[in-house]
């Protein structure tokens, strides 16, 4: 069973929570890729996603690049991802933002909800200012 997701929006972020995964990490992966598609057709230009409360142990290495090329592939290159997770699933040398990267999709990871939202709203804050700057047509 992959587990559900709970979607809200907090500071005009939508913020997906992953949840009740049963320990299933690549379903879990499989619907937010599905989410992230959402997120994309619905011109969101940001994602925070919950897996705080996902159930399953932190991905292995080879795991985080699996699930990043896929979500990247989901996001087409339109959508910042900020991941909230347990200190236990982040590693030292940020190796899944990294390939993130490599594939396309900016994303970071953060313990804190709070600082996760504060770098999407600085993205697109600046985002907006570069936009603002651009001669008008």
């Amino acid at each position: 069973m992959p587990g559900a997701i709970r979607l809200e929006i907090v500071d005009g972020v939508p913020v997906a929570r992953l949840t009740d995964t049963h320990g299933a990490f690549e379903p879990a992966v499989d619907l937010v890729a599905g989410v992230i598609r959402r997120m994309v057709a619905e011109g969101h230009p940001h994602l925070l996603l919950d897996v705080a409360d996902a159930g399953f142990a932190a991905p292995a290495l080879v795991d985080r690049l699996r699930m990043v090329r896929q979500w990247a592939d989901a996001a087409d290159g339109r959508l910042r991802i900020a991941v909230v997770a347990p200190a236990s699933f982040i590693d030292h040398d940020r190796f899944g933002v990294v390939a993130a990267g490599n594939f396309g999709l900016a994303a970071q990871v953060f313990e804190r909800e709070a600082d996760a939202v504060a770098w999407l709203l600085a993205a697109r804050a600046d985002e907006l200012r570069r936009n603002a700057a651009l001669p008008k047509k």
